[in-house]
Formats: structure tokens, sequence, C-alpha cells
């Protein structure tokens, strides 16, 4: 079982708040802390969809994460309403708001069976500001720098977010890469050890994805449509994740609901057992309950693809 904890603390810049579930809620009205994609349930997933979200952080936030067998993760979000900063680590590929990373097979169905999320030693920075805004309409862009430890280069990404009357839409194009231990495993389409296929015991790539989004709220109800393409030279065929989700505050409930259909190379896993099945469809749900202007707490199913409950724990001081 996994549990997430999310400790917000308010800065300097911030400014007083009335006890409402916006306040709180990060997605939702004129509260809300992005600028698309509002369906999402954290700023963090939200930042990484598209840079240009974070343009309306007020704040000063560190949200911490936290499972069983798995190295501690944290996010810092700091912002003066108009610009925006925050600091992801570890990145959500592999899970069910982020892009489908390239891995191996077996190294995916083990992680699976034993219900752990995908390790990434990935560090991603994204700065937001808000250039345009009015009453039918806004406009904030975006960049970001990705870092991979393990081959020690910066990658630069940049991305826009914009309001039209009922509509939000947005897009981000960022480079980013990945190193493999091939290890002793064969390529499934093949039967050819990767370290032969690549006549390496490692492999580097660096790649361009890129994501759209469209959207649209109506009163507490928030509703998003996105897409991640990325074409690995790892794999044959273009990988893509189609991502539709939901959001609706009640009273002092936000509830999540998401379905994601992702389009890869990568081998589907089920009850231990790999398949050549292109798509790869799941769902994705969450409630939070606001108990005062200081606590939140949460559940939710499938945060990281690996049919998991989370918890969540949001303590404003």
């Amino acid at each position: 079982m996994i549990a997430i904890i999310l400790i917000l603390f308010s800065s300097i810049f911030q400014a007083s708040a009335e006890d409402d579930l916006c306040t709180y809620f990060k997605n939702c009205g004129s509260g809300s802390q992005s600028s698309t994609s509002k369906s999402q349930p954290s700023s963090g997933s939200s930042a990484n969809f598209n840079p240009s979200n974070i343009s309306n952080i007020k704040g000063l936030g560190v949200e911490t994460l936290y499972q069983p067998n798995n190295s501690l993760g944290f996010n810092l979000v700091t912002g003066t309403g108009n610009v925006g900063g925050a600091l992801i680590t570890p990145t959500s590929e592999n899970s069910f708001f982020g892009n489908r990373a390239i891995e191996i097979d077996d190294v995916y169905a083990q992680r699976r069976n034993e219900k752990k999320r995908y390790k990434t030693k990935k560090l991603n920075v994204a700065l937001g500001a808000k250039i345009l805004k009015g009453k039918n309409y806004a406009f904030d862009l975006g960049v970001s720098l990705k870092r991979n430890p393990d081959v020690k280069k910066i990658n630069p990404g940049v991305g826009f977010s914009a309001r039209l009357g009922f509509l939000n839409f947005g897009a981000y194009v960022y480079k980013d890469d990945t190193k493999l231990d091939l290890g002793n495993y064969y390529d499934p389409y093949s039967q050819m050890p990767y370290s032969v296929r690549f006549g390496s015991s490692t492999y580097t790539e660096t790649f361009t994805a890129t994501t759209l989004s469209v959207g649209t709220q109506i009163g507490n109800l928030s509703l998003d449509a996105g897409m991640i393409k990325t074409k690995y030279k790892f794999y044959q065929n273009e990988t893509s994740v189609t991502i539709y989700s939901s959001a609706y505050n009640y009273k002092k409930f936000l509830f999540n609901l998401a379905y994601r259909k992702e389009s890869s190379d990568n081998l589907k896993e089920d009850k231990g057992f790999l398949t050549f099945e292109r798509d790869k469809r799941d769902y994705y749900a969450g409630v939070q309950y606001l108990w005062n202007k200081h606590v939140n707490t949460g559940i939710a199913y499938n945060n990281f693809l690996v049919h998991d409950i989370s918890f969540t724990l949001i303590l404003f001081l």
C-alpha cells in the first residue's frame, strides 16, 4: 500500500484567504492553481504536464511522496500569483498522469507484481509566468529544465497555456533522456538480446515529447483531455498517451475521476503475464476531504499504474 503525504506551507507572498474550498483545493473556480489541466489531482502532476500551469501558484508549498520500500520524493512549489516555480522529484514518468518511459518489460512486470512505482532519479524544474489576463482571456508561458543524473545533462522545454471564453488549452514540447542497464534481457519482438541489438550493455537515448491539452470548467466541475506523444528510437512505433480527467467539488469534498489510454510497443502485464497488446487502458479515482483550512485528507486508486491505493494528508500552516 502506498501513502502520499502532501504538506503545503503558506509563504510571505500569500494573501489572506477566506475559509473557502476553492482557496485550498487547487482545481476549482478562481482558486485554481493551474492554467490548464485543472482536473489533475495535484500541482506537481499539473506542472509536469505543462510548466505554464505553475504561473498561478501563490505561496510556498512542499509536497512529499512516500511509498514503502521506495525513496522519499519532494516537490517544492512557490509563487507570487503571477510568477511561479516548482522543483519536482521524482518526475511523473510511468504514473497515471505522466509519460510512458522506456522500460525493460521484465523489469516492468516485476515492479507491477510488487506494486512499486517506476524509479527515476530525474529532477524537473518548472517556471511559469502570466503574460496576459482579462475577463475572458489569459495567456501564460512556461519553461522547464530536466536533468537525469545518470546522463548528466540538462534538457530544456517550453510550454504555453491559454484561456479563451469557456475553453482552456495548452501545449508543451520538451527534451528528455534515459539510460538503461540492458543486462541479459531480450527484445520480446526479435528475441535478440538487447546488448547484442545495441552493441552495448547500456542504452542511452535523448528524445522529444509533446503534450497537448484542452478543457473547460463549469461551476465546480473541471473537464480535461490531454495527449502525450513521444517517438523513441528504442521502439519501432510512436508512443502516445491520452488522458481524460475530471474533478468536482461538492461541499468539502473534491472528487477526481480519470481514464487513460496508452498506445505503445511496451508489453501489457496482466496477472503476472506479459502479452503483446499495443493499447492499455487504466482508470484513476480519488477523493479529498477538507476538514478545515489547515487539514485535508484523501485516498486515490491507481496513481502509479500498479493498481495501488494511496492516501493523502495535506496540511496548510
